[in-house]
């Protein structure tokens, strides 16, 4: 029973921290660190939007769902999404830095 009141508790805690219909803005990748013969693939795993874009750790932008990178030189790298919908105009931004070591 005690465990039952915890998920209770948890599910009402994040159904309150879920703000409806607002977009949240995540991006997944299969790993934090790569090599540099790697080709880096970052997706978008956000909720509730309709638009979408990337901002690439070398300027590019991109438009897809997914987004990839070939890195040059070692080091961490910062990849953006900005997502938004129809209600929520302003853009929800996501970062993630993934390494890429020699």
């Amino acid at each position: 029973m005690k465990y039952f009141f915890i998920l209770i508790g948890l599910a009402l805690f994040l159904f309150a921290c879920d703000k409806k219909g607002e977009p949240f803005a995540e991006i997944c990748s299969n790993k934090v660190s790569y090599k540099l013969t790697d080709t880096i693939r970052v997706d978008n795993c956000s909720k509730r939007y309709t638009k979408q874009r990337w901002l690439l750790p070398d300027g590019t932008i991109s438009y897809g769902d997914y987004a990839y990178f070939i890195p040059t030189t070692s080091g961490v790298f910062t990849f953006k999404l900005f997502v938004s919908n129809d209600e929520f105009v302003n853009d929800f931004e996501a970062t993630k830095n993934l390494t890429v070591n020699p």
